[in-house]
């Protein structure tokens, strides 16, 4: 229970801090809370995250059709190898799909958190396809 409230803690002064950084909030002396939220600019913030992952989510998919495309002249066992990896990154682009909706309704304290889950889920796909590309070329050369 304790690691529990200790993790929580956590989460809750990093996107303070980070809401801070960013400019979403300010501490103003003048008002009664003490705190200013400044929520456009964490919808401009938020807005410009999407735009950028949902072009490359739209250039993935496009890489992932031509994979598909080049993994038609494979035979046999490397072609079966192909279809199961390639089957894999769709449902991965499904998942990303299913994140950027939840981008969409996430208020200020998900984003941090669907903004990393994000990230780290492209960079995977991005390294998958990347070596998928290097296999289906040597399949090609044989």
């Amino acid at each position: 229970m304790k690691k529990l409230l200790f993790v929580a803690l956590v989460l809750i002064v990093g996107v303070a801090a980070l809401g801070y950084w960013r400019g979403w909030f300010s501490v103003d002396k003048e008002s009664k809370s003490g705190v200013h939220v400044d929520s456009t600019k964490f919808k401009k913030d938020k807005e410009a995250f999407s735009k950028t992952v949902g072009e490359k989510a739209k250039a993935l998919k496009e890489q992932v059709a031509s994979l598909w495309k080049n993994a038609e002249g494979l035979t046999g066992d490397d072609k079966a190898h192909a279809k199961k990896e390639l089957a894999e990154l769709e449902k991965k682009h499904e998942r990303l799909e299913k994140q950027l909706k939840e981008l969409d309704e996430a208020g200020e304290d998900k984003f941090e958190g669907i903004k990393q889950d994000i990230s780290k889920h492209i960079e995977e796909v991005d390294k998958k396809i990347e070596e998928l590309t290097k296999k289906l070329e040597k399949g090609k050369d044989k």
